[in-house]
């Protein structure tokens, strides 16, 4: 019986041992999001535009970045359900405005990624190979939108991208 005993302890102090030595439960120390590149990236391709608006949406030392991307032909049209619930609130909605609308949420937001995670259906290209339009899946995270509030936003949905090749 005493042995019983003592091996119970010892099992029990192993244990002991092996949990507080793992650090479970020491204090965690989050890592800051790496920031972004200072520079926009070449408009090379469909890649380059993604990741550019990835990296510089919402964040003001990029806005330039961000805007050089729309010509003026530019329109953001809303899902039906968002068009329901506000079937003027997007009408004349540009590039000036969207470059707007990204400067303001860059000077409240604490934290933002932007992410387009997949393509939900193939890319259709034009037979000059000079128009792509591609459809993907987004999710923006953001926080600091509204006064004091360190809760994550998520905001996800679909975007139909247009890209053009100009001759240069």
């Amino acid at each position: 019986m005493n042995g019983v005993r003592s091996s119970a302890w010892i099992g029990a102090a192993a244990i002991a041992v092996a949990v507080v030595s793992c650090g479970l439960f020491d204090t965690r120390d989050p890592a800051e999001p790496t920031p972004p590149s200072e520079d926009c990236l070449a408009l090379t391709n469909s890649v380059a535009v993604t990741a550019n608006i990835e990296t510089s949406y919402g964040r003001l030392n990029l806005i330039t970045c961000y805007s050089s991307l729309f010509d003026t032909t530019f329109a953001f049209h809303p899902d039906a359900q968002d068009s329901l619930q506000n079937p003027d609130g997007f009408a004349g909605w540009d590039e000036k405005v969207e470059a707007e609308h990204s400067s303001e949420i860059a000077t409240l937001q604490t934290f933002i990624n932007v992410n387009f995670p997949s393509q939900y259906q193939p890319a259709i290209i034009s037979p000059d190979q000079k128009t792509e339009v591609r459809f993907y899946d987004y999710v923006i995270r953001v926080t600091g939108l509204v006064q004091a509030d360190t809760t994550v936003a998520r905001f996800s949905g679909r975007a139909d991208i247009t890209f053009r090749r100009a001759d240069d």
